[in-house]
């Protein structure tokens, strides 16, 4: 999964309209705020990959979201547990999630709760998406220890720039 996967992922499988009806703003709103947070939660989660001291935690969620059905992308986001996304956002944020949601806010003008809201719907379908193509090709390698799943995660994630995202974004969501 790269880049170019993750964003038509997110243009194209009914994920803005599904963001707009739970958010209850418009689909250009929501596209405004997704090409404002998606690129953060990446790096988050290249973050979470690469440091010591969160990775393994960081590869059992992986492991553990690679489990959800996300062939109905449209769908999974309709029932996606927005507290769970919350508890991830935190994860990949920390103490920057609020920073994050007032620059989303300053951009698109979506209250900073809206976008925490986006964030957490966001979160778990990047987990289980990732979880479940990093399973795919470690079973395709027979990579199974956790030292192989990380080199696997790490090229998923590689070349993660929040600059590249950001133009891949625009690419795809206008």
């Amino acid at each position: 999964m790269d880049m170019n996967d993750v964003m038509k992922l997110v243009s194209s499988s009914g994920v803005i309209d599904q963001v707009s009806k739970q958010t209850g703003i418009s689909a250009d709103d929501a596209v405004s705020v997704i090409q404002d947070v998606l690129p953060t939660l990446l790096s988050g989660m290249k973050g979470q990959a690469t440091n010591t001291s969160t990775q393994q935690g960081f590869l059992q969620a992986l492991a553990d979201h690679s489990k959800n059905d996300t062939s109905d992308v449209s769908k999974f986001i309709q029932n996606v547990d927005t507290e769970d996304g919350d508890k991830i956002v935190n994860h990949l944020l920390g103490d920057q999630k609020e920073a994050v949601a007032a620059k989303a806010k300053k951009k698109s003008g979506i209250d900073t709760k809206t976008v925490i809201k986006i964030m957490a719907i966001l979160a778990p379908l990047l987990m289980s998406k990732m979880g479940s193509t990093a399973n795919k090709t470690a079973k395709a390698s027979s990579s199974t220890s956790a030292g192989d799943m990380l080199d696997i995660v790490s090229g998923l994630m590689d070349g993660v720039d929040a600059s590249d995202v950001l133009k891949i974004v625009s690419k795809f969501l206008k």
